[in-house]
């Protein structure tokens, strides 16, 4: 099982935000940097670490790295992903 390191983005629209496509890194320290990066752009960035086993399908709890601006609340039903 290996870790991935997700960098997710988030804007907000009609209220609602809105999650753009994760950005998937092998290095913890390249998805910290992308992460302060995009942070300029977007109104939310979580940056967090989930082990994986994708030929299985199975991930662990995923563990928060950083969070920059307004993130919604994990269960919100409202967050929805752009296409």
């Amino acid at each position: 099982m290996g870790t991935l390191y997700v960098v997710q983005g988030f804007h907000k629209v009609d209220g609602d935000f809105i999650a753009d496509k994760p950005i998937l890194h092998g290095m913890e320290q390249l998805a910290r940097t992308r992460g302060e990066m995009l942070a300029e752009e977007r109104d939310g960035v979580l940056v967090y670490a989930q082990a994986a086993d994708t030929d299985c399908g199975e991930y662990s709890e995923p563990i928060i790295l950083a969070k920059y601006g307004r993130v919604p609340h994990p269960e919100q039903q409202s967050l929805r992903q752009s296409g």
